[in-house]
């Protein structure tokens, strides 16, 4: 495979057995090599071919690439929040109750491979991975390995380097030709096939990068960090001009200047006095922190960055703004605004692609955030106390909840006297403290406490 096909994912070598995938129909595979084209041109080139011709342009002159925006560590941040939080949900297999609502199969085939996705990741290295590539290249592919009945028996995640998207002229579908040591290399990929994550897109093909996008906002804090490490390695108390009476020899000012940066750059030498010889003054001329607004910068990129990505700054750390009062409101807003969308996303995708055609009105993907919604331990106590007086929690339920094992007679839902129906329980029979009809010995249908 030539260097330009390695970074382009044109190539179509293969050296590794390929598994089974459903061929191309005709109308495709007489004219794969024509009219099939690739959407990774030099207008969507690969995020390696990127790097090979020196990264994203950016106005401050410092190179953006998935890579190098890594080392800002607002942008480092919101993907490990982002990845993380969302690998750290379970994903679970609900099944449509006749009388509404859902409940969760924990038999249902798909369990197991949503448990553990693939031989070599486990599920929460799995999904950090996918939506680590989502945030920093704005795709994320998910091969999925069948069985020969067609059932998912694997999801293996594909770094988007190694993916070239294709569009058929025939039915506007896409294909997917992946470079894969775990699936093989020029392998064509159907749509059916692959779980294909997309950002904002301006095409509805592929997803536009976050890093791309905001290539100047991530290079200014970038070049903000550089000029911080750069600043102390110099020293920047003493930066300005030395000013000699007489006329010196370029080796003589070169000389002066190799001793100066010795002597005073660095932060070692920081604060060290300065001695003046030959009548020599020293003006300084640089421009200062404060009239640079230096800090300022790097704060404001904080909040760019985390606009970026809809980010509450507090989750990287930065708690300028946050407050007992509405720390609580901005986890809240991070769920619905940030997280909730991606994991909509792939809850549509799991279900057109996992789910059989006569499964998708009966069953659905769920991702459980009831772990990311808990608050403190008076806060729960308390909420289970209004479910359980209320009647739609039972004791076992909350145990369960708080990782507690079960206790006989804890399925039980109890409702105050005041409110309770003839039968509120019906899956139980009676309630404590209810009053029922019930029949005596005589048949006189007289009413007795229970």
């Amino acid at each position: 495979m030539s260097l330009w096909s390695w970074l382009t994912g044109s190539g179509q070598s293969s050296s590794l057995p390929r598994p089974p995938i459903e061929p191309l129909p005709p109308a495709v595979e007489q004219k794969q090599g024509s009219l099939v084209g690739s959407i990774n041109s030099l207008a969507f080139p690969q995020p390696l071919l990127y790097a090979a011709l020196g990264g994203y342009a950016s106005n401050t002159g410092v190179p953006v690439t998935p890579l190098t925006a890594l080392q800002s560590t607002v942008v480092y941040g919101c993907a490990k929040c982002i990845s993380e939080d969302i690998a750290g949900l379970k994903v679970q297999i609900r099944r449509r109750l006749v009388t509404g609502g859902w409940i969760v199969d924990p038999l249902h085939r798909l369990n197991r491979v949503l448990r553990h996705p693939n031989k070599f990741q486990s599920r929460f290295q799995f999904w950090a991975y996918v939506l680590t590539s989502y945030c920093l290249r704005g795709n994320a592919f998910i091969y999925i390995e069948r069985d020969q009945a067609g059932n998912p028996v694997e999801l293996i995640p594909v770094s988007p380097d190694r993916v070239t998207v294709r569009l058929s002229p025939e039915t506007g579908l896409l294909w997917y030709r992946i470079n894969s040591l775990h699936i093989g290399f020029g392998v064509l990929v159907p749509p059916e096939d692959m779980l294909h994550m997309k950002n904002i897109s301006i095409d509805g093909y592929l997803g536009l990068s976050p890093i791309a996008c905001a290539q100047d906002a991530i290079g200014l804090a970038l070049a903000a960090q550089q000029h911080g490490a750069i600043l102390f390695r110099q020293g920047g108390q003493i930066s300005g001009v030395l000013k000699h009476p007489g006329r010196l020899s370029k080796e003589a000012a070169d000389n002066i200047a190799e001793s100066w940066r010795d002597t005073h750059s660095g932060v070692q030498n920081a604060h060290k006095a300065a001695v003046l010889e030959e009548g020599m003054t020293f003006e300084k001329i640089a421009i200062t922190n404060e009239d640079a607004q230096f800090l300022q910068t790097r704060q404001f990129q904080v909040a760019d960055i985390c606009r970026l990505y809809r980010v509450p700054p507090n989750k990287v750390g930065d708690y300028g703004r946050a407050t007992f009062s509405n720390i609580e409101q901005q986890q809240l807003q991070y769920k619905d605004d940030c997280l909730e969308p991606h994991t909509d996303q792939l809850r549509d995708l799991m279900n057109e692609q996992l789910l059989f055609d006569d499964e998708r009105d009966v069953y659905e993907v769920y991702w459980d955030y009831t772990s990311m919604l808990t608050g403190s331990l008076t806060q729960r106590y308390q909420a289970y106390q209004i479910g359980l007086l209320n009647g739609f929690l039972n004791r076992n339920e909350v145990r369960v909840t708080e990782n507690m094992n079960p206790i006989p007679g804890g399925d039980e839902y109890r409702v105050p006297l005041n409110t309770a129906a003839d039968d509120p329980n019906p899956m139980h029979g009676e309630t404590i403290g209810q009053q029922i009809p019930r029949e005596d010995d005589n048949g006189t249908g007289d009413r007795d406490e229970i």
